[in-house]
């Protein structure tokens, strides 16, 4: 089969697998019927739990499904939800199938997460959450959102799916407002090709979630031998994680700390060669008291000529790409009323941003050609 990677010199993106992945990936095959919550699902849980010091895990099918379940069970019918539109659609396609309703917030000029002003500024009488979105691993300012969630009493629900292994204060990103949801997609530090993981502190929480994510049964206390037969009890969803899937992801999930270091050594090599062009372009800014995983490594160039620069370091075989369409300014965006210069900080980044390649396998060769192409052109 062809693979798309191969028409450039060097990919956006490296999958970190090795023999571990795939003699998991068989174990689990031969073990069952790869049906999820066996028993690499439940060492999954276990992992990302003592990894992130969180007290309950759920695997779920996709980071979109940890999202999806998220807002099942914590919004209803004519709530509002605060969220940045410079993210995935995901966010707020799960907030619209719990029956709520999607508001868009601005983002901070230097980490394109979620303005903490600019949330308080979208806060009514119908707001129930807000949706923090940890780009490209780099931390929201959670402690300001935290005081705003608690003052306006509202869920925090953190799509961490850039953030595994990035911390905020000393806390991992994804545990620190009510629940956190985590993507093993392909292109994600920790990949399993799919799947995901939904994790939270709270008892309560989590006990609804097992039940929606479960189809609306009890069946995971069931399996637990807390009940003799499980039954419908509440709607539910089929947001479960295949057990192979669990597998490669557990593996994933144990190397962690070697691919996070392996991507801050390379961050670090990057900005400190990118330093000689730092007039012409945007570097990545780190915010104090946090430290990101390098999820994506984004630099910003003026907006006449962003395109032209990505086209030009594809032609020298390095796979550059801007990132998202703002959700507001898309034709979804449009029919929920959206404006197209709402906001103003969010078109900017995202007009300006260009994605270098990042993953653990890339080399200190390969950055230099990658700066000394930017260097040609620029």
């Amino acid at each position: 089969m062809p693979n798309k990677q191969n028409q450039f010199l060097i990919p956006l993106h490296k999958t970190f697998w090795g023999r571990e992945e795939e003699k998991a990936a068989i174990a689990a095959m031969r073990s069952g019927t790869g049906v999820g919550d066996l028993a690499f699902s439940e060492a999954l849980a276990k992992e990302i739990s003592k990894k992130l010091d969180v007290s309950y895990v759920l695997p779920t099918g996709s980071g979109t499904a940890a999202l999806e379940l998220a807002c099942a069970l914590l919004l209803k019918r004519g709530h509002e939800v605060i969220l940045p539109s410079f993210t995935f659609s995901s966010c707020a396609n799960a907030i619209l199938l719990a029956g709520a309703m999607p508001v868009f917030a601005d983002i901070d000029i230097n980490t394109y997460n979620l303005d903490p002003v600019e949330i308080e500024k979208k806060i009514t009488k119908k707001t129930k959450a807000i949706m923090v979105v940890h780009y490209a691993g780099m931390a929201c300012a959670m402690d300001k959102i935290m005081q705003i969630a608690n003052e306006n009493n509202l869920y925090v629900i953190e799509d961490a799916a850039h953030a595994l292994g990035a911390s905020y204060g000393g806390k991992s990103l994804g545990t620190i407002g009510n629940v956190g949801c985590f993507s093993f997609h392909g292109t994600k530090n920790a990949a399993s090709g799919e799947g995901g993981a939904f994790a939270t502190n709270d008892k309560q929480i989590f006990k609804i979630a097992e039940i929606i994510r479960e189809k609306g049964t009890n069946r995971s206390s069931f399996m637990r031998g807390e009940r003799k037969k499980y039954s419908w009890v509440k709607v539910g969803r089929s947001l479960i994680l295949s057990d192979i899937l669990s597998a490669i992801a557990l593996e994933q999930i144990k190397k962690l700390d070697k691919i996070t270091l392996l991507r801050r050594k390379n961050s670090e090599y990057f900005l400190k060669k990118l330093k000689k062009i730092s007039s012409k372009i945007i570097l990545p800014r780190i915010s104090e008291g946090t430290d990101p995983n390098w999820h994506i490594f984004a630099i910003r160039a003026p907006r006449l000529l962003r395109d032209k620069i990505i086209k030009a370091l594809r032609n020298y075989g390095i796979e550059a790409s801007f990132h998202y369409l703002p959700l507001h300014q898309s034709q979804m965006g449009k029919k929920l009323g959206c404006k197209t210069k709402d906001l103003p900080v969010s078109e900017e980044v995202a007009s300006t941003l260009i994605r270098l390649p990042m993953h653990p396998k890339l080399t200190k060769s390969e950055i230099d050609y990658i700066v000394a192409a930017l260097e040609k052109i620029l």
